[in-house]
C-alpha cells in the first residue's frame, strides 16, 4: 500500500497521511478527529460543531469501531442542509427535527448533554422521543458521557430493538451492531443508575478505507477555499455558527 504526506495541505496537520490506493487506511486517533473536524466543518458546521464531531469520531476510533466512515456517511447525506433540518426542536418530551428531517447525531449529542439538568433533559424516568436520526451510532459517544456524568442508565429504542448504556462492559458491542445504519426513529429513555466508569478504549488507530479519507479530505477542502462573493453574502454554510 502506497502512503505519503502532504504537510503543506492546510487541512491536515504534518502528520496527517494521504493514501494512493484503495486499501485499509489506518489513521491515528488524533489524525482521525483532526481530519473529521475539519471535514465537518467544510460540510457546513459550525466550528464548535465541527469539533463535537471530532470528539465523536475520537471517542468510537479509541474503542475499535470506524468512526470516520459514520461520519462520512453522514456528511455526505447531510451536506448542504440548512441549519433548521438538522437540529432538534426542543420541547418536553419531544425533540423531533420541527422540518421532519433526520436530526444530526452531532447536534442532537450535544444538545442532550447542554439539557441534562434542564426541565427537557434526559432526567430519570424520563423518554424523550427524537424521531429519525442520521447516522445514529455518532450518538452514542455523547449519550455514554450523559450516562457518566449524571449517573443515568439510558436505553435508545426503536421499531425493532433496543440498546441500554450502563455499566455493562458489552453494551458497546451491541450498540455498534444495532446501530451501524443510515437512519434509526429513536426514542431515549433515562433512568438512575449507580456511578459506572466509561468504555475503556481498545485500539490506537482508526482502520477506515482510503475512501473515506479521501472524501473526507475533499470535504475538509472547503475550509481553504478563498471566499467569494456568495460567502462573503453569507452563502457557503448551512449551519449556524453560534459557537
Amino acid at each position: 500500500m502506497s502512503m505519503d504526506t502532504e504537510p503543506h495541505d492546510q487541512t491536515r496537520g504534518e502528520t496527517t497521511p494521504v493514501f494512493r490506493d484503495a486499501q485499509a487506511a489506518p489513521l491515528s486517533c488524533n489524525e482521525a478527529a483532526s481530519l473529521c473536524t475539519k471535514a465537518a466543518r467544510g460540510a457546513g458546521m459550525s466550528w464548535g460543531m465541527a469539533e463535537e464531531a471530532g470528539f465523536a469520531v475520537a471517542w468510537l476510533v479509541s474503542r475499535g469501531i470506524d468512526g470516520p466512515s459514520h461520519l462520512r456517511a453522514h456528511l455526505e447525506r447531510s451536506d448542504g442542509r440548512a441549519w433548521s433540518e438538522l437540529c432538534p426542536s426542543v420541547t418536553p418530551g419531544l425533540w423531533r427535527n420541527a422540518a421532519r428531517q433526520p436530526n444530526c447525531p452531532i447536534i442532537l449529542g450535544a444538545t442532550l448533554c447542554d439539557y441534562a439538568t434542564l426541565p427537557e433533559g434526559p432526567s430519570s424516568g424520563r423518554t424523550l422521543t427524537l424521531g429519525p436520526v442520521s447516522a445514529p451510532l455518532l450518538l452514542v459517544p455523547f449519550l455514554a458521557v450523559l450516562a457518566h456524568d449524571n449517573h443515568l442508565a439510558l436505553t435508545l429504542t426503536w421499531e425493532t430493538g433496543r440498546v441500554c448504556i450502563d455499566d455493562q462492559d458489552v453494551w458497546l458491542q451491541r450498540a455498534a451492531r444495532a446501530l451501524s445504519v443510515l437512519e434509526l426513529d429513536l426514542a431515549l429513555t433515562a433512568r438512575a443508575a449507580r456511578y459506572h466508569h466509561p468504555c475503556a478504549t481498545t485500539k490506537p488507530k482508526a482502520h477506515t478505507t482510503a475512501d473515506t479519507v479521501a472524501a473526507l479530505n475533499t470535504l475538509a477542502m472547503r475550509t481553504t477555499v478563498p471566499a467569494t462573493e456568495a460567502s462573503r453574502a453569507g452563502a457557503g454554510s448551512t449551519l449556524s455558527d453560534n459557537d
